[in-house]
């Protein structure tokens, strides 16, 4: 096995004919995973790192990205991987996806707190066991914290995604008190001002916590343009996709059930049509793009980012929408040798040495990755996943971001290219969903090859 950062991997590699280091990187990404395992699901970051507690979010998510990896494979003929170590895969990751799924529901919301934001059905946002003495110095609303106002769609998406893909009944039949619970937590809580649009906004009355609740959730990565303090309740854009999806995630389970009246299916409907009708108020007519957010009057965040990305993930856009939106990302401002940014670097507030302002994120990459998928972009999805993978064989670990920065900035031993790659240099070594990118990024590029 060798290293991200082996010597037989140098960054301006192509990937496409290096299947073995490729299969090297899928091996790392798995014994990523395997190491962050917990009896209640998976930790988002390594022990060493900020984050080693149950995040519901990035448990969510690595669950789906590792499972479009398993689908991939069992789909090809291109057997990349001895069948034995796919079979194995296959039932690790079941087995993986039960436990995430059972340990969130366990600690679903169920009673109405504002200090940690709780509300019934609400999943949850992190859970420390034991808590950090950093964390009880800060006062922050521990050990449960529900301050995540997308892990409660992902939640819904996640669990029929595993149960119809591993044909697991008996699965949806034993969560689906939670799955009721946090369909309830949709309607109720979601929509604010009932305008068909999803928000959220901090309820904590001290002021403490998130004011980002969405995987974007850092104090800055959201800003005006005269930088006056955001109008709250916001609405992001990926978040209306995945609130569409979720919708449609219960609609399925419910049908399935034989619990889908007329009534809820109409329910249902409307609260879907009204999420795609609402789209149309992000829409940036001269960035033929979406805005990152809606602020709590409804007026555009005009910030061209990696968000809206996640839409065609969701599946909820026409194809038109979804072919500009696609174009858009695969743009020199978002898109770099090494993947998309978080921010145009053309952006009002773009700063590629700040967390969620212009960053990379391979999870996120990974995201848009499968959106392309979805409408039929291949060679635009293998782009994205050739340029990242070709950034993380730079890195000994499956790291949570790293930056891409303008070679004008080094003033001494100047290099020729235009930009260069760094570390980020608060980023965790180790990061759950980045491990499980590279497993869908790698799968999708060994399955193609």
């Amino acid at each position: 096995m060798v290293d991200f950062a082996s010597p037989y991997m140098p960054a301006h590699t192509d990937l496409a004919h290096e299947s073995e280091v490729l299969r090297n990187l899928w091996q790392k990404g798995l014994l990523a995973l395997q190491s962050l395992q917990t009896p209640l699901g998976i930790t988002a970051s390594g022990h060493n790192d900020h984050f080693h507690a149950i995040f519901g979010r990035d448990s969510l998510w690595t669950v789906l990205l590792a499972l479009e990896a398993d689908r991939l494979q069992q789909a090809s003929q291109n057997t990349f991987i001895l069948d034995t170590h796919v079979a194995s895969y296959h039932s690790w990751l079941h087995d993986l996806s039960r436990t995430v799924l059972r340990g969130l529901a366990s600690l679903q919301g169920r009673v109405v707190n504002d200090v940690n934001e709780e509300q019934p059905g609400r999943i949850v946002h992190e859970y420390w066991d034991p808590v950090p003495e950093r964390m009880i110095a800060a006062r922050w609303p521990v050990p449960r914290y529900y301050g995540a106002f997308d892990a409660t769609f992902l939640f819904l998406i996640t669990i029929h995604h595993v149960v119809e893909y591993f044909q697991d009944w008996a699965l949806l039949d034993e969560l689906w008190s939670g799955v009721e619970l946090a369909f309830q937590w949709m309607q109720e809580w979601s929509d604010l001002d009932q305008d068909g649009l999803v928000e959220y906004a901090r309820r904590n009355p001290e002021g403490i916590g998130l004011t980002n609740q969405v995987w974007k959730d850092s104090g800055e990565s959201l800003r005006s343009p005269n930088h006056a303090p955001l109008v709250h309740p916001v609405a992001w854009i990926e978040v209306q996709g995945y609130a569409w999806a979720a919708y449609d995630s219960y609609r399925k389970m419910a049908e399935r059930r034989h619990q889908l009246t007329p009534a809820l299916k109409q329910t249902i409907e409307r609260r879907k049509s009204r999420l795609v009708e609402g789209l149309q108020r992000f829409w940036m007519d001269e960035e033929q793009f979406p805005a990152i957010a809606l602020d709590g009057d409804k007026q555009r965040i005009p910030a061209v980012s990696s968000n809206p990305g996640h839409l065609l993930w969701s599946g909820c856009l026409d194809e038109l929408p979804a072919s500009l939106v696609s174009k858009r990302l695969l743009q020199p401002d978002l898109f770099t040798p090494w993947g998309i940014r978080t921010l145009s670097d053309r952006a009002y507030y773009y700063n590629p040495l700040v967390y969620h302002c212009g960053a990379i994120w391979p999870f996120d990459n990974a995201v848009a990755a499968l959106g392309m998928q979805r409408y039929g972009h291949h060679a635009e999805a293998l782009e994205i996943a050739h340029r990242v993978l070709r950034a993380l064989c730079s890195f000994e670990d499956p790291v949570e971001l790293y930056t891409v920065q303008p070679s004008r900035w080094i003033r001494s031993h100047r290099i020729e290219h235009e930009w260069f790659l760094a570390d980020y240099f608060y980023a965790c070594s180790v990061q759950a969903w980045t491990a499980a990118a590279i497993l869908y990024m790698t799968t999708l590029m060994l399955t193609n090859g």
